[in-house]
């Protein structure tokens, strides 16, 4: 950034201090040179716009086609052109990387990094609280809605080629003509939370090191985190924008972490699944023996695990095991009044009820069993009584 940019939002922050609305344009391919026009529809907007942007009609490019009620009071616009500038940390005038050569190793240094507004805080006071950026938003007024924050981030060529009040607007270098929606892709990311962590581990008793805090306040609320999509609350055969996962891990846990901790009394249910219907299993787990499937109560109730029949058994297929618990293992009545199977660790099984064989009773084959010895019996006496005679 020239000295003159600098200079530029010295005066544009001391304007908005004292409440005087302004729009400040600064050409990117030009001299940077700064002009002064107030091109809001509404009173007392304060507009900062670099470069070529639909902002100097006084267009929200996010609304385009809808009738949305719109409002604001600093809007921060800015185009990114193919031959805009770029520095290095240092402040060295540097070109940008070509992607085609960034691997996962050289990431770090091999990417071109774009701000509109960076805010930031060097905290040297020991017990204070360092907020970068704060957005408090008050619902007064009954029936009246508060968001702390919007973020968005979108992929949309077609505006800017199919709408003739964006053509204008489409930097010289660049043709859109070229694109279509099979070859058109761009990476969206809604929010990064980056937490650089030079002390020592997250671990207690150290201090907590937290990507995402949600804090309630006040009387109850409803979702933490709540995943929607477009048409969420619309009756469709088929959404826009569904998501392919909910929550991601990617070669981001540490060997002794928890993956999802629930650190409370009580509650009414863990899982709800209640209205979700899977395809190929509400749950799937990789299992290879003992403590790798599902334990209850440390395992002291026993495991349900998957895998080898014993560890080093010859055969390669996977067997289910259900390991006893410290008594062992039972089977109670749906009312949970009867206990119709026992098995002990010593091996004993208790059944309490009939039992079937192939759909007879086992009592009655018993039974039956029974009579048939009786009748050979019968025979062999009878043979004995005609050979005496």
């Amino acid at each position: 950034m020239n000295k003159n940019i600098k200079l530029v939002s010295l005066v544009v922050i001391l304007c908005v201090a004292v409440g005087i609305p302004s729009v400040l344009y600064a050409g990117t391919r030009t001299e940077n040179k700064v002009s002064e026009e107030l091109t809001s529809k509404i009173e007392n907007n304060t507009e900062i716009i670099r470069g070529n942007h639909p902002r100097k009609e006084g267009l929200w490019p996010q609304y385009t086609g809808l009738n949305t009620a719109l409002r604001g009071n600093i809007i921060f616009s800015d185009i990114i052109t193919p031959d805009a500038l770029f520095e290095n940390w240092k402040g060295e005038k540097i070109e940008t990387h070509d992607l085609s050569k960034q691997t996962a190793e050289n990431y770090d240094s091999t990417h071109n990094h774009y701000q509109n507004l960076l805010s930031e805080v060097m905290n040297f006071k020991e017990d204070t609280n360092a907020v970068s950026i704060w957005g408090d938003s008050a619902a007064i007024a009954n029936n009246s809605k508060a968001w702390g924050g919007f973020l968005s981030a979108r992929s949309d060529y077609k505006t800017f080629l199919e709408n003739e009040t964006y053509k204008k607007y489409v930097p010289e270098g660049i043709n859109l003509e070229e694109y279509s929606q099979e070859n058109y892709d761009a990476q969206l990311v809604g929010l990064e939370i980056d937490v650089l962590n030079g002390g020592k581990p997250g671990i207690y008793p150290n201090k907590s090191k937290t990507g995402l805090q949600i804090v309630g306040f006040g009387n109850s609320n409803s979702m933490a985190i709540e995943v929607r999509n477009e048409d969420t609350d619309k009756n469709v055969a088929k959404r826009n924008g569904a998501w392919e996962s909910g929550i991601y891990f990617k070669n981001s846990m540490a060997e002794y972490g928890r993956l999802i901790v629930a650190d409370f009394d009580k509650a009414k249910i863990g899982l709800d699944f209640r209205n979700a219907l899977f395809s190929e299993g509400a749950a799937q787990f990789r299992s290879e023996g003992v403590g790798t499937g599902v334990l209850l109560n440390g395992g002291k109730s026993g495991e349900i695990y998957g895998g080898l029949r014993w560890t080093g058994f010859q055969h390669p297929e996977n067997w289910l095991t259900l390991r006893a618990g410290e008594g062992g293992i039972r089977i109670a009545s749906n009312d949970n009044t009867k206990e119709l199977i026992a098995v002990d660790n010593n091996g004993g099984i208790y059944l309490n009820g009939d039992v079937y064989i192939n759909g007879r009773k086992l009592n009655d084959l018993v039974d039956l069993d029974t009579k048939v010895n009786d009748l050979e019996k019968q025979i062999e006496e009878l043979k004995k009584m005609i050979l005496n005679k």
